[in-house]
């Protein structure tokens, strides 16, 4: 195969963590490069950067799974694999009970049961978990963003965040319920609203027999319920039952301190 050479920056290459952005990329292999003078160009993003990744084609090899029709492009991807057949995944973690493959994935997993948030935007104080998160979010606050939408001025991070904003502008619901005749504009919508209809539903409320759509629907709306008030601001002592009503406050707070 002749080789076909792009390059994208360490934002794009941090992104291809995304599980579907891998999955249209794994043809692809990477080498690390660097210049002072930001003379390449970013195939995604079309802006100039000093360091970032070599994207070329690897050689066509393939590595087929003997218990299902499973096929890879490397051993490693294959051996991965393999865990989900044996189940005897290496790293677990202690709190949730979820397995991974690599050390790594379960370091990452683990600041997911953090509440701390190391990098912070100077700009607007939002504060994020990972650094590929706080990357995309300085996206916004470019003035020369090619991701705007056009009808409300909304910046988004990429081409495919700013496609699934424009169909909140549209009318158009594709995706219909065949029992309510509800329609939806995402597919995601239309599963957990199916949930709804269905006899066996686990997301039901013993209370007072609302049906959610979802476990974090539930556990939302499980706090009516409740006289707890477990998210506190340490500025005025506010008490609220809710995490997002609480981060909502603090923002508030950051306002009125600019």
């Amino acid at each position: 195969m002749d080789k076909v050479v792009s390059y994208v920056c360490d934002l794009c290459k941090e992104n291809l963590s995304c599980r579907h952005v891998h999955f249209r990329t794994r043809h692809k292999i990477y080498f690390r490069v660097s210049s002072l003078e930001s003379s390449f160009l970013c195939a995604e993003w079309s802006t100039p950067f000093s360091m970032g990744y070599e994207v070329a084609e690897r050689e066509q090899s393939s590595y087929a799974c003997e218990e299902c029709d499973r096929v890879f492009y490397s051993k490693k991807g294959l051996s991965y694999h393999s865990y989900e057949h044996s189940n005897a995944w290496p790293y677990q973690c202690k709190q949730c009970g979820k397995s991974f493959g690599y050390k790594s994935l379960l370091k990452t997993h683990m600041t997911k049961h953090s509440d701390e948030r190391h990098y912070k935007c100077d700009i607007c104080h939002s504060t994020f978990k990972f650094k590929y998160n706080l990357q995309a979010h300085m996206i916004l606050h470019d003035e020369q963003n090619p991701f705007k939408c056009d009808q409300c001025n909304k910046s988004c991070i990429s081409k495919i965040d700013l496609e699934m904003h424009m169909i909140k502008h549209s009318d158009k619901r594709p995706h219909k319920c065949d029992i309510c005749l509800s329609a939806f504009k995402f597919k995601h919508c239309l599963i957990a609203h199916m949930n709804i209809h269905d006899e066996q539903n686990p997301f039901r409320c013993e209370q007072c027999k609302k049906i959610c759509n979802s476990r974090s629907n539930l556990d939302s709306h499980m706090t009516a319920h409740s006289e707890e008030r477990s998210f506190e601001c340490n500025i005025c002592n506010a008490t609220f039952k809710r995490k997002s009503h609480f981060k909502w406050h603090k923002k508030k707070h950051l306002k009125d301190s600019d």
